[in-house]
């Protein structure tokens, strides 16, 4: 069961990343340094696998957004909200948003429709969302690489303190069936 679920992570577990990046990528690229760190991926493919994924996902977003334009915010008024956050932002920061927009928690997806919808270049969005996407994929991965390690040492510690209750219940038992057992006689 191991082996075919590594072997299953070894085979799709980069296009799952990408995938995962598409939309929202921070868990995507946690887990694919946990089966890096496990043997199992290569930790420089995770790390393009997220930065593809992401680029990919932030432009058909953009061009979706090119599009379908202002009725589709018109008609999503959940959006509509985050659009004035983004028109704001885009207003007082200009590039420096459609760099760092990954970064705003829940804005990922919005941003870039809306940056399509309100017009700005695609060759000037895909040029600062490539640098974006650069500082975020590095960034979140070495945070994951790290952490990656951190969750290891941890299984590996919950493995020890499990070995360890497993004794103390076994002494527990025996301890109690000792007792029931004398007071019986």
């Amino acid at each position: 069961m191991v082996d075919s679920l590594s072997q299953l992570i070894a085979q799709y577990g980069y296009l799952a990343i990408a995938l995962g990046c598409f939309f929202e990528g921070e868990t995507a690229v946690l887990l694919g340094m946990v089966a890096a760190h496990k043997g199992i991926l290569i930790t420089g493919l995770v790390w393009l696998s997220a930065t593809v994924g992401t680029i990919a996902g932030d432009n058909i977003w953009f061009h979706v957004g090119r599009r379908m334009g202002r009725p589709a915010l018109a008609r999503r008024p959940q959006w509509h909200a985050k659009a004035t956050r983004v028109e704001a932002l885009l207003e007082r920061y200009g590039a420096l948003i459609m760099i760092g927009f990954r970064f705003l928690y829940a804005m990922r997806s919005v941003t870039p429709f809306v940056l399509g919808s309100l017009g700005v270049s695609a060759w000037r969005f895909f040029f600062y969302d490539v640098i974006g996407t650069l500082i975020w994929s590095t960034t979140v991965s070495v945070i994951a690489y790290h952490l990656a390690h951190a969750v290891d040492k941890a299984i590996a510690h919950i493995h020890n303190i499990e070995q360890i209750a497993l004794i103390i219940v076994i002494l527990a038992a025996g301890a109690g069936g000792l007792i029931y057992y004398l007071r019986r006689r």
